[in-house]
């Protein structure tokens, strides 16, 4: 009690007054050394104290970069601003405290989420997730943010539901051979020779296994092309697509098609089916044609992943 020094507490002034009257009949008590003790205890304190040193420049945590690099990044010339918009709403521990940079990120973001069109439901939730992260008091982001997750579930499920039914009305051509098939969604194209395009079948084998086909297919009523190869383009990324051996086919008309399965086909349909812009560059021996994915042929893959998701997991 005697090295507490004066008391914080006016309430405890009485007992504490008790205990020093009474110090002296207490058995074994002495006084003296109790106040020695509290000196010497003060001091090595006070030295303690003293020869803290403050914590050096090097020690004191960073200040948070994170703001200035994501608004440098979004600023710069041919900046991908889309994977930096993402990288932002998934930065759970990203709350900048408002400043002049915070406002310019903010406005950075606005004018990148403006121009996307509603229907782009994936689009808009990420950029209002980004802009919920930069400013999480303004409602109208928070508000966005559950109104697009609210039309991707019920795009989603109204997707399963066509999943679902879209078995039944595939059609389908039966080897009578073995037994294997393909099947084609109803809105795919009938006939090779009729147009470019790249779509997805459901292939049988005679013993029941199933397995997805992406295929590729060139048509022309002008002559060969005599296609070696192809590549494609998805929002401004472009990949050699990964396909064997071309094969070729005419009647008054001429068609050059191939095709890859399994996980790959799936992996890059999925790419083009969400995908804003796919073009696939057809590579002839001395020429080239270019085809721009319809989105009808999006829709199409869309929903024979969509059917090939459910059935997978039967």
């Amino acid at each position: 009690m005697i090295a507490w020094g004066a008391l914080q507490n006016p309430e405890w002034t009485r007992e504490v007054e008790l205990c020093l009257a009474f110090a002296e009949t207490i058995e074994g008590a002495n006084l003296e050394t109790a106040r020695e003790r509290a000196a010497a205890l003060a001091n090595e304190g006070d030295r303690t104290f003293a020869t803290e040193a403050p914590a050096s420049p090097a020690e004191l945590p960073e200040a948070d970069s994170r703001l200035a690099d994501y608004l440098t990044r979004l600023q710069a010339d041919g900046a991908d601003i889309d994977a930096v918009v993402r990288e932002i709403a998934a930065d759970q521990t990203f709350a900048p405290s408002p400043s002049p940079e915070r406002d310019a990120l903010e406005a950075a973001v606005t004018a990148y989420v403006r121009p996307i069109p509603a229907a782009q439901a994936e689009r808009n939730l990420v950029a209002y997730q980004a802009l919920a992260r930069i400013d999480p008091e303004d409602q109208t982001y928070r508000d966005r943010v559950a109104r697009y997750e609210q039309a991707i579930e019920a795009e989603r499920e109204q997707l399963q539901r066509t999943a679902r039914a879209l078995e039944g009305r595939l059609v389908r051509t039966t080897a009578e051979f073995d037994g294997s098939s393909w099947a084609r969604h109803p809105s795919s194209p009938r006939y090779q020779d009729i147009r470019n395009y790249v779509t997805l079948y459901l292939i049988e084998s005679g013993t029941g296994q199933q397995t997805m086909e992406l295929f590729f297919n060139y048509t022309s009523r002008s002559g060969w092309l005599f296609v070696d190869s192809a590549s494609i383009n998805i929002d401004g990324e472009t990949t050699r697509v990964p396909v064997g051996q071309w094969f070729r086919d005419n009647d008054t008309e001429i068609w050059e098609f191939a095709s890859l399965r399994g996980d790959a086909a799936v992996s890059l349909a999925r790419r083009i089916a969400e995908a804003d812009r796919v073009v696939v560059r057809f590579n002839g021996q001395q020429f080239y044609d270019d085809y721009v994915v319809s989105d009808a042929d999006k829709r199409v893959m869309r929903e024979m992943l969509a059917m090939w998701d459910v059935i997978s997991q039967e």
